[in-house]
This record gives structure tokens, sequence and C-alpha cells, in this order.
């Protein structure tokens, strides 16, 4: 009793002495805490991406969705997410603009890293979404081209396949892709590219269709970008999968990255 007395002390003088501001508190923290992570919305204007419906003829306005649009509301969404637990994010693509290469994006990211945090990018996420003339056929696939590569490659897939495989039609696991595609290849930075579902597919479109017109100037209050895109349902769920899959890999990261 006598002890449970003294702890109980304790603990009033404790919290007394933390409402007078003479002692802190550590705020709780994530394992995102101070990482430094750069998106890449794939990509932007003229360079639409897949379309849906596939083979629709942009001239004459027949399509309804744009791969560059879903991925800069994924990156947005994403982009609050890590924000919210204490990441720091740059962007290539802010808006709707054309990055004339993948190497561009890359250099870019290294240079807003280098310039705004003063440090090397922990990692680079290159957010795509596939197609195919079949508006039935959907599927994961995310790609990595180095060894380094490889823990975060694993993570962004399982975090996605956990959150779409059981919500998604005929979803089929297309796994990990080593190869020298896109952005994967540049910079010697840790980095993956997802493709997290085909956008040419009939309910994956219906999905992004549903979603709210919302300016991206008044999602995120940092970005001056006046362009829409539609965030609904599907944006955030596949905007919280990557989230989780950045969480996982930051409480885990490989101790001994090496080139492939």
């Amino acid at each position: 009793m006598k002890k449970i007395f003294v702890a109980g002390l304790l603990l009033i003088f404790s919290s007394i002495l933390i409402a007078l501001g003479l002692i802190s508190v550590k705020a709780d923290t994530t394992p995102l805490s101070g990482k430094l992570i750069a998106l890449d919305a794939g990509h932007g204007e003229n360079e639409l991406g897949a379309q849906y419906p596939a083979n629709c003829d942009v001239n004459k306005n027949e399509c309804e969705v744009y791969e560059k649009d879903v991925n800069l509301a994924v990156v947005y969404a994403l982009k609050q997410k890590l924000e919210g637990a204490g990441a720091n994010v740059v962007l290539t693509r802010v808006c709707d603009e054309t990055i004339s290469s993948r190497k561009s994006r890359v250099d870019l990211a290294i240079e807003k890293c280098k310039s705004e945090y003063g440090k090397k990018c922990d990692v680079l996420v290159s957010v795509h979404h596939n197609g195919s003339t079949d508006p039935n056929y959907d599927g994961l696939l995310v790609i990595y081209n180095e060894k380094q590569d490889l823990p975060l490659a694993i993570t962004l897939h399982d975090a996605l396949w956990e959150s779409f495989s059981s919500t998604t039609p005929n979803y089929a696991d297309e796994g990990l892709d080593h190869g020298g595609y896109g952005m994967t290849v540049y910079g010697h930075l840790v980095s993956a590219l997802t493709e997290a579902y085909y956008i040419t597919n009939n309910w994956e479109a219906e999905q992004y269709l549903k979603g709210a017109t919302t300016t991206i100037s008044n999602y995120d209050l940092s970005s001056t970008c006046n362009y829409s895109v539609k965030i609904g349902d599907r944006i955030n769920q596949e905007a919280e999968a990557l989230y989780q899959g950045l969480l996982n890999y930051f409480n885990a990261p490989p101790t001994k990255p090496g080139r492939k």
C-alpha cells in the first residue's frame, strides 16, 4: 500500500512539473518521423499514360480517365498521410506539367531533397497505374532495379496486395519485376515503381470516377496547383496501402544494402 501511495504522489508531482513546463514529454514518433521521401506522379500534361476506355480517341474527347490524373491524386493523398506521420516529402511533379525524361524526374528529386532538407532522399516512390486492351483485366505489379531496392519493392507490393486482393474483382498478382524501367535505373536512390492496378479496367475506372473533383491547392494548402483530379475511396485506399508499405519498410530497413 505504501509503494502505491508513493507512486501516486510521484505521478501527481510529475504531472504538475509537466503542466508548469519544467519538464517535457517526448512526443510519440513513428518509423517515418524525419524520413525524407520523394514521390513521383508518373506522366503529366501531354504524356497521358494509360487511358480509359483503352484506345479511346483523345482528340475526340472520348477518354474518361487519364492515368496521369490518377497518379497525381494518389501522390497528394499519400503526401498528406506521410507528413501527418512526421515524414518530409518532396514531389517531382507538383501539377499537370511535363517532365522531359525519367532521369529528369530523379534529378529533380535529388535536387529538392538537397536544397530543401540538405540531405539525400531516403527513398523514391514512383506512382503509376497499368493499362491493357482488356477492360476486364486487373492486377498488381511493382518494379525495382537494384538489389538495394528489393526490400522497398517487397513491402510496397505486400501492403498493396493485402489491401486490394480481398476487395478487388479478379485481381491478379503480377509480383515484382526486376528490370531497367523508368526511374529506378537512375541516381542510385533506393526506389521502386508501383503499378497498383489497371486503370483501363472497367471496375477501377468506375471507382476513380466516383471520387469528388478536387482542386489540388484546396486539398493540399501547401500547393499552388489549381489542377483538378478526383479523390475518393479508391485513391485513399491506395494511398493508405503505400503509406503502410513505407511504414513497414522504415520499421525494419535493410542493414547492408548493395548493388545488383
